[in-house]
């Protein structure tokens, strides 16, 4: 009798812990999904910044360390880009060769990943990083190895940052990037990139939902977008007191201020940013304009006080 009551005991303790593990998911998926609110208002006291290929003031580009620091630092969004090795092992790169940023040679692509493994990510002497704040012979070498796709996401994810993706290519890498945002349970969650409009439409061709968004576009380009819906775009306009009348017509429509242009998207119901808010003035005269977010290589929202 005794064996049996343990028994039945040991049965209804597991159970709880399993109920309580499966709630437990749960929060962390409501806090999760509470915390990646891609549509929240963008203000001075709330700035939507997406740090560009991670926080460049304290890690190299595309680094964890730099990806960490982006997190610690409270962004809104860690933007990289992802590669595919030879094979079809998604990394985050910028570039499709190795040797601006790390210690190989070649393409991406020519190499396995435990072939990559073999190279580390170098400091990059950049002038668009003023304040940079680390040296990067205090890393270990596991903080300079390239990151995977799926460590990105998972950084993410823990800091409750909005994965900002630039794809540059296919090859696969939009069935594995879907896949691996499926899994990290970001879906509705994360924004994807590209300068290439047709790769933005290979997304959508492959189901996805997500916010979609174009680098360096023109207004030529707002009626595909309409079309694929859930859209933004980036304008290449630096100065936010340029008159920028009779270069960005659309059918009745010729804005003559940023903010002007800024508003006709809205109204299309587009997303909207500029180029990079590097300086805390930079940053506020793109919020006066109403920008979505702030793409940056140098800001955070503490920087909003200087």
């Amino acid at each position: 009798m005794k064996r049996i009551t343990f028994l039945l005991f040991f049965l209804i303790l597991i159970s709880g812990v399993h109920h309580l593990a499966v709630a437990s998911d749960a929060f962390k998926d409501f806090y999760r999904h509470a915390r990646l609110d891609v549509f929240a208002p963008n203000t001075i006291k709330n700035p939507r910044f997406s740090a560009h290929r991670g926080s460049q003031a304290y890690g190299p580009e595309n680094s964890i360390i730099a990806f960490e620091a982006a997190g610690r630092l409270g962004v809104w969004a860690i933007e990289t880009d992802f590669r595919i090795t030879r094979d079809s092992q998604v990394v985050c790169m910028h570039d499709a060769t190795l040797e601006r940023t790390t210690t190989g040679q070649g393409k991406v692509t020519d190499y396995t990943l435990d072939e990559l493994r073999r190279f580390q990510i170098k400091e990059v002497n950049s002038t668009v990083i003023p304040n940079k704040s680390y040296s990067i012979t205090t890393f270990s070498p596991s903080d300079k190895r390239i990151p995977l796709m799926d460590e990105y996401f998972d950084i993410c994810a823990h800091y409750g940052c909005v994965p900002f993706i630039e794809l540059k290519e296919d090859n696969g890498i939009i069935a594995l990037m879907l896949a691996s945002i499926k899994r990290h349970h970001l879906e509705g969650s994360c924004i994807i990139s590209s300068s290439d409009i047709t790769l933005l439409e290979k997304v959508r061709k492959a189901g996805c939902r997500e916010l979609v968004h174009l680098i360096n576009a023109k207004v030529t380009a707002l009626p595909q977008l309409l079309k694929m819906g859930n859209a933004a775009l980036a304008f290449n306009i630096k100065d936010m007191d340029k008159n920028i009348k009779g270069k960005y017509i659309y059918g009745k429509k010729n804005p003559s201020t940023p903010r002007q242009l800024v508003s006709m998207c809205h109204k299309l119901g587009l997303r909207v940013c500029f180029r990079a808010a590097d300086t805390p003035e930079a940053a506020r005269k793109a919020l006066s304009a109403k920008v979505d977010y702030l793409p940056t290589n140098t800001m955070w929202p503490a920087r909003m006080e200087e």
